[in-house]
């Protein structure tokens, strides 16, 4: 079989040189024999038998010139048709490639679809399912809290029940250990109380009075005296004290310059009260003091004294309350005789420590003497006699009530009737009755006569005599002072001043 389709080569283009077509001279087809495969295959390829074309490659290619134009055109229109064909058979191909695409894509998108579908379906299934199963775990950890916020509740209810009967226990025990307590130390105080009122040394309600006005200055000594330490404070209080002092040794008889006096200090505590409560509740234990040290000094170089000093300590109690206690702590812690007590009750205390607590004086402080007997007994009487006046004072007119009025004195004098007498005992009733005898007598007519006539007949025949007989001026002093009161009808008690001198 001899190939004859014109397609299988390529004519020359016009464009090329005519040195071209010597390539056509020299060029000679050969006879080429395929077998009957190959043959099929170039059959299936469009290439058939042409026996035109055969010639014209056997003979025009022998002859270029017979090679013309019109072959040429012949040869360009050939050229074109199988370009033609070619594009046909090219956007046939491209046609059918994109029928097999677009099904492609159809299957594809069906496939799609349904796996979109279906995946849906399982991502719905599986989200319910993660739902149900969060839900179950949900459940379950609400239950376990639930029983867990009981058991805390309920152990917390048990431990709270445990804690509470534990403090009733507690409070229970307390409170019966207090009423133990309580009616152990109502047994011992009542023990006490008999004790004392069978014991000759003490008056017992005098002691009471005594302890009641004395947690004052133990308030003092816990609460105000550690301040001191702080430089500042004691030095405020420094300057203030010297105020008090200076005042109250300023002191006179006329009722006008112990109002002054009065008015000058009271002005200057008030003022320290607003500026430090603590720093007034150290002046007024100052002023306690001071005027318990003026009163010693001055009532015993003149008697008449006890009045006005008594008379500025009745406005500074009557103006300011929480002076009084300050004032009678004092006073009793200084002169137990006023409670009475005289402390001799107690066998293992050394009449050393006895004078001790009876305040007796250090008079040498080297050699540890006290002052003697007659010396500790005109100092006590001095403070007697401030207690007496500061009885009987009487305000003056639009001055606030004596908030110590005279029933204290009529108490004292009772109290220390009702005791055994002791050596010390007539020295102190003539003190006494000589700043406040007309004031009881106008209080109590009838008893105060009664018991002055109880004194003198029946107390002072058993005021023991001292060893050295110092105590008996003093018991002659007192019956002097009854006798002329039985005989004239009126004591005569010290004058508030002294007489005017001529």
């Amino acid at each position: 079989m001899q190939i004859t389709n014109t397609r299988v080569y390529t004519v020359p283009s016009d464009s090329e040189s005519e040195s071209d077509y010597e390539d056509y001279k020299v060029y000679t087809p050969k006879t080429r024999v395929l077998t009957q495969q190959q043959e099929t295959q170039l059959i299936k390829l469009g290439c058939v038998y042409n026996p035109v074309e055969d010639y014209k490659r056997s003979h025009l290619y022998k002859n270029p010139k017979v090679y013309d134009q019109q072959f040429a055109s012949s040869m360009q229109q050939h050229q074109s048709e199988l370009k033609k064909d070619i594009e046909r058979l090219l956007a046939q191909q491209r046609q059918q490639q994109q029928e097999e695409l677009n099904k492609l894509k159809s299957m594809l998108s069906t496939l799609t679809v349904s796996s979109s579908k279906d995946d849906q379906d399982d991502d719905k299934a599986f989200e319910e399912e993660l739902t149900k199963q969060r839900k179950l775990i949900d459940d379950a950890i609400a239950l376990d809290k639930k029983k867990s916020e009981n058991a805390t509740a309920e152990a917390e209810a048990k431990a709270k029940a445990k804690v509470e009967k534990e403090k009733r226990e507690q409070e229970e025990k307390e409170k019966k250990e207090q009423e133990a307590k309580a009616l152990k130390e109502k047994k011992a105080k009542q023990l006490e109380m008999q004790k004392m009122a069978q014991s000759s040394a003490v008056s017992p309600q005098g002691l009471e009075e005594y302890k009641k006005y004395f947690e004052k200055i133990e308030y003092y000594k816990t609460n105000i005296r550690p301040k001191l330490q702080n430089d500042v404070f004691r030095k405020q209080c420094f300057q203030a004290k010297l105020v008090i002092k200076r005042t109250v040794s300023q002191l006179q008889a006329e009722h006008r310059v112990i109002v002054e006096k009065f008015n000058t200090l009271n002005n200057h505590l008030l003022g320290i009260k607003q500026q430090s409560p603590e720093a007034f509740e150290y002046m007024l234990n100052q002023l306690a003091k001071f005027l318990l040290a003026q009163a010693k000094q001055e009532i015993h170089a003149t008697a008449f004294a006890a009045y006005f000093l008594a008379r500025f300590a009745y406005l500074m109690c009557s103006s300011i309350s929480e002076f009084l206690p300050y004032l009678m702590g004092r006073l009793m812690k200084r002169c137990p005789y006023l409670i009475p007590q005289y402390h001799d009750d107690d066998p293992s205390l050394s009449h050393d420590e006895i004078k001790s607590r009876l305040r007796y004086a250090i008079k040498n402080k080297e050699k540890k003497t006290l002052e003697t007997f007659l010396e500790h007994a005109e100092g006590q009487k001095c403070y007697v006699m401030f207690y007496g006046a500061l009885c009987q004072t009487l305000p003056d007119p639009g001055q606030p009530e004596n908030p110590f009025p005279i029933k204290h004195a009529w108490i004292w004098l009772a109290r220390i009737c009702n005791m055994p007498p002791r050596e010390i005992t007539p020295i102190l009733v003539n003190g006494l009755l000589e700043v406040s005898a007309i004031r009881l007598l106008q209080a109590y007519p009838n008893q105060t006569a009664k018991l002055f006539r109880l004194i003198r007949e029946t107390i002072c025949p058993l005021y023991p005599i001292s060893s050295a007989q110092e105590n008996v001026a003093g018991i002659k002093r007192l019956e002097m002072f009854l006798d002329d009161y039985f005989r004239t009808g009126q004591p005569e008690c010290v004058p508030e001043k002294l007489p005017p001198t001529v």
